[in-house]
């Protein structure tokens, strides 16, 4: 135990772990809304390489949404130094997409997942499920990056 010079008193141990932000967790969870909107809404751009019934689908809407939340969670792990900040942008996300994707009704902003709707309709419901389940493989793979990133850093600190 240390003692500071001035008081004489004993100095408080340095803390390990920063504590969270309420400002940048607030901004997560509003980004993670944002981009749960705009992800549902920017997945449905394809593009079929070849003739309608037999081209290939390239999702580039849904592949672009991913690639954003991607970078979104991995600036919000990066500038605060924990996990806790990119699961609540992701989590949140996930739960926009989920809630479009059950959304009952004539008005779908998803296609669901069915043998029928893949048969009539092989582009927008494969990119509907890429998007979906998309945004919560994309969620654990920047909570993995962040770890792996933010441990290198201190270890080379040291």
């Amino acid at each position: 135990m240390t003692v500071a010079q001035d008081t004489g008193q004993p100095e408080a141990p340095a803390r390990r772990r920063r504590s969270v932000s309420p400002v940048l967790m607030g901004v997560c969870f509003s980004a993670g809304v944002v981009l749960g909107i705009l992800g549902t809404v920017l997945h449905g751009n394809i593009l079929v390489l070849g003739s309608t019934e037999t081209g290939t689908v390239v999702p580039w809407g849904a592949l672009l949404a991913l690639l954003m939340c991607l970078m979104a969670q991995l600036w919000a792990g990066l500038k605060s130094g924990s996990l806790a900040e990119p699961m609540v942008m992701g989590v949140t996300t996930f739960s926009v997409a989920t809630i479009a994707y059950l959304w009952p009704g004539p008005d779908q902003l998803v296609v669901p997942y069915s043998s029928e709707a893949m048969e009539l309709l092989p582009g927008p419901t494969l990119a509907s499920l890429i998007w979906w389940l998309g945004a919560a493989v994309v969620t654990l793979l920047a909570m993995i990056l962040v770890k792996w990133i933010v441990v290198r850093d201190r270890a080379s600190s040291r």
